[in-house]
């Protein structure tokens, strides 16, 4: 008997193999369902629709505390396929007098939502590199109230300890506080950067400011902070993830073989998706480049580890910045935050 599951999904390379029935879950048919991110994790914690969804690491851990009943009862597979990195596309405002990340220290900062967890991983990168700790950054949730994620999880109502936590309003928007120099610096402001389009969930409100060639607007990292994230992996040894895929309870409670079907499901989708990528470069390039040593020479041959662990120091150490930054209560345990099947991968 084939089992049936809805799979609410981001659109992601990593994944195509799956989506195009090239790599398959023996007896499972999954239907996917392809949501930008912002709207997804939303639909997740709103209303449950998916039986399995990609999910904000942050939130997925927020979640386990505030779960009531029959609310949020998802148990995690160790597959992460995607990289947090969407917060050095950060731009600033010229008047701010912001020429690195260390000019962030007394700064007002806007952020998509607070929970998540490239924004986690933001605030974890300036303690660690620079001293810089949250409390030391006014910060703007560019969601509102009401269709932000925080929201939901009820930050507007209890923040961080000692954090400066502020909500956009429906007539403020990002980009034209920064304009306008009422804050400092923001990532997530450019028009198809990550904001929703008009509708339902129009979440990431773009409010029409000319963003490339703005006098009064510039980026921040001209290398897109390749060089950040390299220095923070020499420091660490990490190379932060920030979704990973999650599964209602109820699932696996009737059929637990189902994880490490999907565990091995998607382990094949992402070798799948290495050598198509590969095999498409020597299709287009006349002389191959260098890109994929280069990138492998300071992270490795696979920048995307499955399993529990090859990731285990990168959630342990998110774990502890959700509890040192206030968005949890207690120390998750990582090997609790999966299924008991696929807690040896």
């Amino acid at each position: 008997m084939v089992l049936t599951l809805t799979v609410g999904f981001s659109r992601n390379p990593r994944i195509e193999p799956l989506i195009k029935g090239a790599a398959r879950a023996q007896n499972i048919d999954l239907r996917f369902v392809l949501v930008r991110p912002a709207e997804l994790f939303y639909r997740n914690l709103k209303y449950e629709e998916f039986d399995l969804f990609e999910m904000s690491i942050s939130e997925y851990l927020m979640t386990r505390e505030r779960r009531e009943g029959s609310r949020w009862q998802w148990i995690g597979l160790p597959i992460f396929l995607s990289k947090a990195f969407l917060w050095l596309q950060l731009y600033v405002n010229e008047r701010a007098g912001i020429q690195d990340l260390t000019d962030l220290k007394g700064k007002r900062v806007g952020i998509p939502d607070y929970p998540m967890t490239a924004a986690l991983w933001m605030r974890e990168f300036l303690k660690e590199l620079y001293g810089i700790t949250p409390e030391k950054i006014a910060w703007y949730n560019g969601r509102t109230r009401d269709l932000s994620h925080g929201g939901i999880l009820g930050l507007d109502r209890n923040p961080p300890v000692g954090v400066d936590l502020h909500w956009l309003t429906e007539e403020l928007t990002l980009d034209g506080m920064l304009d306008k120099g009422e804050i400092d610096a923001a990532y997530g402001v450019a028009p198809g950067q990550h904001a929703e389009p008009a509708g339902l969930l129009s979440m990431d409100r773009y409010g029409a400011t000319p963003i490339e060639g703005n006098p009064r607007i510039r980026r921040l990292l001209p290398d897109s902070g390749q060089q950040v994230v390299a220095d923070y992996h020499r420091r660490t040894g990490l190379l932060p993830s920030n979704h990973m895929v999650v599964v209602k309870s109820s699932v696996l409670d009737k059929s637990p073989w189902v994880a490490l079907e999907l565990f091995q499901a998607f382990q094949k989708s992402k070798e799948l998706a290495y050598q198509w990528s590969k095999e498409m470069g020597r299709a287009y390039l006349l002389f191959e480049g260098e890109d994929f040593k280069r990138q492998a020479d300071l992270f490795g041959d696979d920048p995307y580890p499955l399993g529990l662990d090859a990731n285990r120091g990168m959630l342990e150490r998110l774990a502890r910045a959700s509890l040192e930054q206030g968005l949890t209560s207690s120390l998750a345990c990582v090997d609790e935050l999966f299924h008991p099947s696929t807690r040896d991968t």
